[in-house]
């Protein structure tokens, strides 16, 4: 006899794509959905920069057909672990290798000036301290459309899957919020940011703004914030009149508070490292710019 009609359509065991932190793994998953699942290693909430992996972390990566990662020293935690597999022949792509990279700008040293390169071709190792890249390159759509070309090419040979419709689609919905974000920032008589950690650097540079100071001098979260470098903060805004101080994750929550009850302006919590309640990259960028333009209207 005939074998019965499936009147369920199977399910289809869809490949992985593994990306290292929460906010690049919605990115790739705006690409991918529908063809690969995106399993992401750091959780959303915990900060990049500090993360530390587990071994079954570094089985996952290990196992991987294809990593996506920041690059840039972001997850250090990671590096071994990524570069171990690259070794063993897994696709690793480094979003900050297919981008235009801008240095680091210690805002509290107004002697320095920023400059930007392409494609940071960086080696991603723990001997890599010292380099000026800033690696907060998925806080502006516009540096993260550049990535995407590459990135489907990368992900379509890893999987064998065409992911070329999808890759235009997205790269549409980047560049339209974009626009979008764009003229809510020209409505802006000024904008000048007092940030965390200085991590709004692509984020500035995109939208015309300037970030004046920063909590933390440094844009690895693990750094020190001293008590001259407070002082300095304070003395920076009240002869700018910043509107508002913009915390974020990895920022000593005490010390902002701090900061901005000295001067009387509102300590804004803004998501920078972590989807927190957004569910998409689109989202998530869009909440981010008009959290900020609203606090400095």
């Amino acid at each position: 006899t005939a074998a019965p009609v499936a009147t369920d359509a199977p399910t289809v065991d869809l490949p992985d794509v593994v990306v290292t932190y929460s906010v690049l793994g919605a990115f790739v998953e705006q690409l991918v959905r529908g063809v690969a699942d995106v399993v992401t290693i750091i959780p959303d909430g915990q900060d990049p920069h500090d993360f530390e992996p587990s071994p079954r972390d570094i089985e996952l990566i290990n196992n991987a057909t294809v990593v996506v990662a920041n690059g840039l020293n972001l997850e250090e935690g990671l590096d071994d672990a990524l570069a171990t597999a690259a070794a063993n022949g897994t696709t690793v792509f480094y979003i900050a290798d297919h981008v235009t990279v801008l240095d680091i700008v210690d805002v509290n040293d107004h002697s320095a000036h920023g400059h930007s390169h392409p494609g940071a071709q960086s080696d991603h190792s723990h001997d890599d301290h010292e380099h000026s890249d800033d690696p907060h390159v998925w806080l502006s759509p516009a540096t993260m459309l550049e990535a995407v070309p590459a990135l489907t090419t990368a992900i379509s040979a890893a999987l064998t899957v065409d992911l070329t419709a999808a890759s235009e689609a997205f790269a549409s919905e980047l560049a339209a919020v974009d626009v979008e974000l764009g003229a809510l920032f020209d409505e802006l008589s000024d904008c000048q940011l007092v940030t965390g950690h200085n991590e709004l650097g692509y984020f500035a540079e995109r939208y015309d703004c300037t970030v004046i100071a920063a909590i933390l001098s440094s844009p690895s979260t693990t750094a020190e914030e001293s008590a001259s470098n407070v002082e300095f903060v304070i003395d920076v805004i009240k002869t700018h009149n910043a509107r508002a101080v913009f915390t974020s994750l990895g920022t000593n929550p005490a010390v902002a508070r701090q900061v901005a009850d000295e001067v009387g302006v509102p300590l804004v919590e803004i998501s920078t490292h972590y989807l927190g309640t957004t569910a998409s990259y689109i989202e998530f960028i869009r909440q981010l710019g008009t959290t900020i333009a609203a606090s400095l209207r």
